[in-house]
């Protein structure tokens, strides 16, 4: 599908940008000006907290946009930067498929990350942060490979790090526990997110398509 198809001038877009290959994705907002052609877009320059993200010719974006149904995203390029007297606008061309984002089939990737959890406990002293790693992690959930023995049913806290400075504190409900063949450890624990705001959803995906961008450019998926 082309963007013609679906895209309205008028409709308000989201663009991620990433400034370099290790650095964060950022979220930042614009218009949809024109579509002057079937896999061209016009849009205004983003802006993100009030201020403009400038972006090169030649730079490779994240477009995403939401419907009734969900959220859908595409990958597009710079090809043109211009100037009215009010506005400056960016001309992209589409360079992927337009994709469905399925909150009920989330992406799951491979990766290594140290994460801290603790068992929720009902009493006034919580037990102290324990570490594992993630064998791989999506929107919906992650496997964690641990030497803490846990069971299926219990609740746990976790802190996922996204990023150089930031990390998202998560709930999860255990719903596997099986001995680990990966590593060192002792258990692989599948926990599943619950009472997960959909704004910290958004994050953990938009990390987790970072990262996946990155081990592709490295050759490593």
């Amino acid at each position: 599908m082309l963007v013609k198809e679906i895209i309205n001038i008028g409709e308000k877009i989201e663009v991620v940008v990433q400034e370099r290959l290790n650095a964060d994705e950022k979220a930042c907002f614009s218009m949809v000006q024109d579509v002057p052609q079937d896999d061209e877009l016009l849009i205004t320059m983003p802006m993100l907290k009030g201020e403009p993200v400038v972006l090169s010719i030649g730079q490779r974006i994240r477009i995403n946009f939401f419907r009734e149904r969900g959220q859908f995203y595409f990958e597009a390029e710079v090809i043109d930067r211009q100037r009215t007297e009010t506005v400056y606008l960016i001309r992209l061309k589409q360079t992927s498929p337009i994709h469905r984002l399925q909150r009920r089939s989330f992406y799951r990737l491979k990766i290594s990350l140290p994460v801290l959890f603790r068992l929720i406990e009902q009493g006034p002293e919580q037990p102290d942060y324990m570490k594992a790693y993630t064998a791989d992690i999506s929107g919906g959930g992650m496997r964690l490979l641990t030497d803490k023995k846990l069971e299926p049913g219990q609740q746990v806290e976790c802190r996922i790090p996204i990023g150089e400075r930031g990390f998202l504190e998560l709930k999860g409900l255990v719903v596997r526990v099986v001995p680990c063949v990966e590593g060192n450890y002792k258990f692989e624990v599948g926990v599943k997110f619950v009472d997960i705001l959909e704004a910290e959803r958004d994050r953990l995906i938009q990390f987790i398509f970072q990262q996946q961008r990155r081990l592709k450019a490295k050759g490593l998926i």
